[in-house]
């Protein structure tokens, strides 16, 4: 059996990926690629991505999904289990699914905030690999409902609490697999220029951090518009 150790001294072995991923020049607000302005008038930092990086993003494995099994638009998510604002977020993000019967929203752990975010992510990913996405989804929402600095051990735990064998998760965790799939998805981010976490991915546009549930889903209705994040005129 692994022990609990051993995951904390793993995942000090992928930590060289977070510099890379912290390192990202962030976007700004005054390069902004759209005018799109959250509820305080300010203008939300956004930026073009290839639709084809933003594919690769999507299909990452250690991704999950909530809302429309058939929708005509997926928005992806793109976080970290010690993020304060995506915790402030979880909320919203669920109330927008459920309100909003052809939307998919696709979640993406690319931990960037150290060693304890790499730690949880490679337990959220065993939690999906033993569990499927079911318990995926029953992960996330504690991990977003935590307080406080939220790494591997908090994360066996709440393995454990959801109905699954935390041994089975730690070994899986721990495995060369995993560590190298939260490696690609910290490369892809940073690829992407995703500098902040939240950061939403929609119709080969980033939008970067939380700039409201209304913001977010007046750019959601803009695309189905005329496939941006703001329409002309």
């Amino acid at each position: 059996m692994l022990t609990r150790r051993r995951l904390v001294l793993t995942g000090a072995l992928a930590a060289p990926a977070l510099v890379t991923a912290a390192t990202a020049l962030p976007a700004r607000a005054d390069d902004a690629w759209f005018a799109l302005r959250g509820p305080d008038g300010r203008t939300v930092a956004n930026h073009r991505v290839p639709v084809e990086l933003e594919s690769e993003i999507i299909d990452l494995d250690n991704g999950f999904s909530i809302g429309s099994q058939s929708p005509d638009l997926t928005l992806t998510e793109i976080y970290d289990s010690n993020c304060g604002y995506c915790r402030r977020a979880a909320a919203d993000v669920k109330a927008m699914a459920a309100a909003d019967p052809d939307l998919r929203i696709r979640f993406i752990n690319a931990p960037s905030l150290g060693l304890p975010s790499f730690q949880a992510a490679r337990v959220e990913y065993a939690v999906k690999k033993v569990g499927g996405e079911d318990k995926a989804r029953a992960f996330h929402d504690r991990s977003m409902a935590a307080r406080g600095v939220f790494d591997g051990i908090r994360a066996l735990d709440v393995a454990r609490d959801i109905g699954l064998d935390a041994d089975e998760v730690e070994k899986v965790a721990d495995s060369q697999e995993v560590g190298d799939m939260l490696a690609q998805a910290v490369r892809l981010a940073n690829a992407a220029n995703l500098a902040a976490t939240p950061s939403w991915l929609i119709a080969g546009v980033a939008l970067i951090g939380w700039p409201g549930r209304g913001t977010i889903e007046s750019a959601v209705r803009a695309v189905r518009e005329c496939d941006k994040p703001v329409c002309d005129g």
